[in-house]
């Protein structure tokens, strides 16, 4: 099938750009955009996600503030010429790792314009392989972007202006394949469903900082890595380590981080000591992760567009929805520098370094 994209010089395999070289119902592209103020109050994400193997483009916005977290979820039939939009969610690729532009058309009382402007050139992660048994679960590369954002938010008839100068995002692109609800196919599961992970994205004054692993049950590493970004006109250069460690205390009752202390290095030219100190918990459910309605790649018969709210005190802390969570974070460095950023974190099932067991 020709589309417009054909026009383009970014083809990866002789077929038209509207097929993948993968089969693999698991074959994505997703944006992720999240934004956060400096005085810790508001977290706002958003993600939309294509699944051309399935025909579905589904995504969601989601704001947590003052212990409410509200989301508008969205899925419908992908386009042919793949339209990053669906019901009143869309994202733009303004200027290509600069600046794109998020618009939620209000729904329910939920809404919001907002441009990313980036604060540091992009960071390739690791590309990341994972399998269980004979099928791949997961083979994909994401970038990872730090910048300010600028625009409006609006819930139940409250518009918050938001400026680049109080004001701070990260966002990712990623894609390959990522095995979801939507998108698994038949057969038992080969590999555990117990997961442990950090995701850290972390904005200083003069530079940002990333760090992400998983660990198996045992407390053994499974891909690490970590970095120091200079924002854009500042001293430095982008420094790497594999050297990373983290000490987390639970809230009580729950998997959800009260407090963490995160060391970077020291190996090189990266030595940092970050304590976190988490302020607003984000529920990934509500980007459409482990929701049991609104699943990744999930068909749901034509355009569905759906709000719901979560009272956070209310919720059932072992439910397995609410395990992951981005919490958006207060931080000091040991040399005492201040900083802002989301500390994503979940514990599912077992890890016998935490004292959890399963669930």
């Amino acid at each position: 099938m020709i589309t417009s994209w054909d026009d383009y010089p970014v083809h990866q395999t002789p077929m038209p750009v509207a097929h993948p070289e993968s089969g693999d119902p698991a074959h994505y592209e997703r944006y992720w955009f999240s934004a956060f103020d400096l005085d810790a109050t508001t977290a706002i994400g958003f993600g939309l996600s294509l699944y051309p193997n399935l025909g579905v483009v589904d995504a969601a916005f989601s704001v947590s503030r003052g212990g409410v977290q509200t989301s508008v979820f969205a899925s419908g039939a992908l386009t042919d010429d793949r339209a990053l939009a669906v019901g009143p969610l869309s994202v733009e690729v303004v200027e290509p790792l600069r600046t794109l532009r998020v618009v939620a058309e209000s729904h329910a009382g939920l809404g919001g314009e907002l441009v990313f402007r980036s604060r540091t050139d992009p960071l390739e992660e690791p590309r990341t392989l994972r399998t269980s048994g004979i099928r791949t679960t997961s083979d994909r590369t994401r970038l990872v972007q730090f910048g300010t954002v600028e625009g409006s938010l609006t819930v139940d008839g409250v518009t918050t202006t938001l400026t680049p100068d109080r004001w701070r995002s990260v966002r990712d692109r990623s894609w390959g394949i990522r095995a979801t609800h939507g998108s698994a196919a038949a057969g038992p599961a080969r590999r555990s469903s117990d997961s442990y992970f950090v995701w850290s994205v972390f904005h200083f004054d003069q530079e940002c900082v990333h760090a992400v692993w998983h660990e198996d049950p045992e407390g053994n590493r499974i891909g690490t890595t970590g970095a120091v970004v200079p924002v854009h006109d500042a001293p430095g250069e982008l420094a790497r380590t594999s050297t990373l460690d983290c000490d987390i205390r639970y809230r009580a009752g729950t998997r959800w981080a009260e407090t963490a202390a995160l060391r970077l290095g020291p190996r090189g030219t990266v030595d940092r000591d970050i304590a976190v100190t988490p302020r607003v918990p984000f529920l990934m459910k509500g980007l459409g992760y482990s929701h049991p309605d609104h699943a990744f790649g999930a068909w749901h018969g034509g355009t569905v567009v759906d709000r719901e709210d979560w009272v956070l005190a209310d919720l059932d802390p072992t439910d397995r929805s609410v395990l992951h969570t981005q919490m958006l974070s207060e931080l000091r460095t040991a040399d005492g520098r201040s900083g802002v950023g989301l500390f994503e974190h979940a514990v599912v099932g077992r890890h016998t370094p935490s004292g959890m067991t399963a669930a």
